[in-house]
């Protein structure tokens, strides 16, 4: 990464701007007055020195060449990131849009209060909440986090054309925009991963027996109770926008499409459960850990926790690909989302999404 590079992406993050206020050579970055990066552009070893959460300042240094604590700063709370090292272009970029959300963080409440705070659109009907909810971005920029909610779609859709069949007035049926400009397109899964687990926390808090279905089913035991179509708007390299739609069967009784293995909340507790209050449970989930993978998921929790949560993640079960049926064990997951498959002679199988199937007893 050069400094132009870094400039850029300093000034992609949203309500920064640059600055010459100490020289002519230092470029300080800020976002609402306060500063999350200098940029000395005489240095003959290219660096940017940035603020740093108290919990993370010492392991960074200890860990990289690259960090060093910045000169002229209180080193307390600030590194120095040198861009021809040992660090990679995105844990830069990581690291600096950390020290941007720990400014955020620290402004007084009434600055914080002025952002643009999401919306929550209710429908009573519409064919799909992705659709719409996309409609609406192009016309105006709807602000990060916002919500559409529909009691009924009338052309829901699920991965790859498929119908999602959900009663009217019955169930969770909604779409969420984020904005993860800091995310490289290859690392879209990360998406993937936080919706899925934000679903299962929140059904944790009522039933257990929730795991995640690769890549971002949510089922109970062997049944599925939520489904959700993600699609990812990419500028250049990066993500520009994520339309995460959610399907969650909450208070239906009868499931009579031919799905094989729906189940409900309610066909689970043998009550109804107030769909409003799901919703706002599920928000707090995606919101926090959305802010979590902002900040970089720099201890690696978001990952570990996908991992943790998945279906079959321990024995042996049947899975059919287009060359049959066979027998293999969970193997790993690629930072590109691909599901790793080893079977029992130890050869391990890759694959992308819809590639393999997996084989359950209710089928």
């Amino acid at each position: 990464m050069d400094i132009e590079e870094l400039r850029d992406y300093c000034l992609s993050l949203k309500n920064s701007t640059e600055c010459f206020p100490f020289d002519e050579v230092s470029l300080v970055f800020k976002v609402e007055g306060k500063m999350f990066g200098l940029m000395p552009l005489d240095s003959d070893d290219p660096h940017i020195s940035v603020k740093c959460s108290t919990q993370f300042v010492d392991e960074l240094r200890d860990h990289f060449n690259a960090v060093e604590p910045a000169f002229h700063f209180n080193k307390k709370y600030w590194n120095s990131i040198f861009l021809n090292r040992d660090m990679k272009d995105e844990d830069i970029r990581k690291w600096v849009k950390h020290s941007y959300l720990e400014v955020i963080a620290k402004l007084p409440k009434r600055i914080r209060d002025n952002k643009e705070m999401p919306r929550l659109i209710r429908l009573r009907e519409v064919n799909s909440t992705n659709a719409y909810i996309q409609s609406l971005n192009r016309d105006e920029r709807l602000p990060e986090g916002s919500v559409v909610w529909a009691d009924f779609q009338t052309a829901g859709r699920g991965q790859i054309g498929n119908v999602w069949e959900s009663e009217n007035g019955k169930n969770l049926t909604l779409s969420i925009v984020f904005y993860p400009s800091f995310l490289l397109a290859k690392h879209q899964f990360l998406i993937s991963q936080i919706a899925s687990l934000s679903v299962k926390e929140t059904l944790d808090e009522f039933i257990s027996g929730i795991t995640v279905k690769w890549p971002n089913d949510v089922y109970w035991n062997d049944k599925k109770i939520c489904g959700m179509l993600i699609e990812n708007d990419l500028t250049g390299q990066y993500i520009y926008s994520s339309v995460i739609g959610i399907g969650i069967n909450i208070n239906q009784a009868v499931f009579r499409g031919d799905a094989p293995n729906p189940v409900s909340l309610y066909q689970i507790l043998g009550r109804e459960v107030d769909i409003e209050d799901f919703m706002h449970r599920f928000l707090e989930h995606i919101y926090d850990n959305y802010l979590t993978l902002m900040k970089g998921d720099p201890d690696g929790t978001l990952v570990k926790k996908y991992l943790d949560s998945l279906y079959r993640k321990e024995g042996f079960f049947l899975y059919v690909d287009k060359n049959g049926q066979f027998e293999a064990e969970f193997a790993g997951i690629e930072p590109t989302g691909h599901l790793l498959l080893r079977l029992k002679d130890q050869t391990v199988r890759r694959y992308e999404f819809k590639e393999v199937k997996f084989i359950t007893s209710v089928q």
